[in-house]
């Protein structure tokens, strides 16, 4: 969808809203439901720094790949093992929040893919679509590392965070190749979530959302927990976090079906686990997709 689509649509739902604030408290509630939801799909961008000195990831590769018309910038390191992992970043950020993983799988011999999703980072792109039309994106990611050389097809797996390990989990239900997938802070339902932020607000932010082209009622992984048949699945997330009660009331764990495993940080709050506990955290993911891959 062109930039002056997107611009002629909200604009249309910024004078709606306009409207609807004219005619009292419910409208004030669905104006400021409109406002959040062209937040949510219109975020600024968060510019991407290149890892470097104690930080620099060894043999790391500038790398790109198309999803959906759409060019994807990325950083690839090299497998010595054959396998490889693909890493998703959350809302509103880029390939940087996932540097942690990539560097303690790296070390333990995976191919790593850290990328930025479309419409964030330095991709192509000008809305997010909530784990929606990611979906593509990470496909289009697994099927750059499965082409690789160094890399063995069957022996590739996900890592997301936050809207990325929702992603991860939808891609990974849909594509029995995904070996094994991890989600930290993933949640299970996108329209329970943004209830848990938005309260009376809610029903104009998810009618927005949908304006905006995204199929909410798609990004819902507690229904298919199961059908990754048999394929590892581990659930990472933080005792503080502020969605705690919706992440951790064990929704996901629940309805996923064995080889499950669920490690919660008591004192890390939403994306806080390798400044928490990173002895554990790398710990958790070395050995779990070194078990799985």
């Amino acid at each position: 969808m062109s930039t002056k689509t997107y611009r002629v649509r909200w604009g249309r739902i910024a004078a709606l809203g306009l409207v609807l604030g004219a005619l009292g408290t419910g409208g004030f509630t669905a104006a400021k439901g409109l406002r959040a939801a062209q937040a949510l799909v219109h975020p600024a961008r968060v510019p991407v720094t290149r890892p470097s000195g104690p930080d620099a990831l060894p043999g790391l590769e500038d790398v790109s790949f198309e999803s959906a018309g759409h060019r994807l910038q990325g950083w690839y390191v090299p497998s010595r093992d054959g396998t490889a992992v693909v890493l998703v970043h959350g809302f509103a950020d880029n390939r940087t929040r996932v540097l942690f993983e990539a560097r303690v799988l790296s070390e333990a011999g995976h191919g790593v893919l850290l990328f930025d999703l479309h419409g964030q980072g330095e991709s192509e792109g000008d809305a997010v679509g909530w784990g929606d039309s990611e979906r593509e994106d990470v496909r289009a990611a697994l099927a750059f590392v499965r082409a690789r050389p160094d890399v063995t097809p069957g022996r590739v797996g996900l890592f997301g965070f936050s809207m990325g390990g929702t992603t991860a989990l939808l891609v990974a239900q849909e594509d029995a190749r995904v070996k094994a997938v991890a989600a930290a802070g993933a949640y299970p339902d996108l329209a329970v979530d943004m209830g848990s932020h938005y309260g009376l607000s809610t029903w104009a932010v998810l009618w927005g959302l949908r304006r905006a082209g995204i199929d909410v009622d798609a990004v819902k992984p507690v229904d298919g927990m199961c059908r990754l048949e048999g394929r590892p699945v581990l659930l990472i997330n933080g005792g503080r976090d502020p969605d705690g009660p919706r992440k951790l009331d064990g929704r996901l764990y629940r309805a996923a079906c064995e080889p499950r495993e669920l490690w919660v940080v008591p004192e890390a709050g939403h994306g806080e686990y390798a400044r928490k506990d990173p002895e554990g955290y790398a710990r958790h993911l070395r050995d779990f997709f070194g078990r799985a891959l």
